[in-house]
């Protein structure tokens, strides 16, 4: 169905509908995932404090919890949230926390560009050049070559979706 959304005629393609029909399978995925858990493959309370574990480094990823402190806010072992972080993610606590500060990284480059160092603290980091180390550790490019990447995407979005409305213009 959402194939079908994706690639009709229609001028503009209701993103709400496109948006709805996506969370819905993303619902039904997540359904079946729990049940498949709660078929006594694993334990619900560790299911629980990986949610928990989630939350908390969405809530506070920008300040970079230490993973000890994390562990004894859910009243766990370090030791215990390592073996249920990874069990989950297939990453430690640590690594599930860098890769988030990554991700909005990638997010605050596409949507703002700003400079690097600028990028490094606002994301918590006190030693910009660590941050840029470990950026391009991660993504395999540097800040500066994932922002021409970036641009170089808009300028490639930009064009399709003029010749897109150029092919419209002419159709109607």
């Amino acid at each position: 169905m959402l194939n079908q959304l994706l690639h009709t005629d229609h001028r503009k393609n209701d993103i709400v509908l496109i948006l709805a029909h996506l969370n819905s399978l993303l619902t039904e995925f997540n359904t079946a995932y729990f049940n498949g858990l709660n078929s006594g493959r694993t334990d619900a309370h560790d299911i629980s404090t990986f949610i928990q574990f989630k939350i908390r480094v969405e809530n506070e990823f920008k300040s970079q919890p230490p993973v000890a402190a994390v562990a004894a806010e859910l009243l766990i072992s370090e030791n215990k949230l390592y073996k249920i972080v990874k069990h989950y993610s297939g990453l430690s606590p640590k690594e599930y926390l860098i890769q988030r500060l990554i991700l909005e990284a990638q997010r605050i480059i596409f949507y703002d560009r700003p400079a690097a160092k600028e990028l490094a603290y606002e994301l918590g980091f006190s030693d910009p050049d660590y941050f840029s180390r470990l950026f391009k550790k991660k993504t395999g490019k540097s800040i500066s070559r994932f922002l021409d990447y970036v641009q170089d995407l808009s300028w490639k979005k930009n064009i399709n979706a003029a010749f897109f409305n150029l092919i419209v213009e002419h159709l109607c």
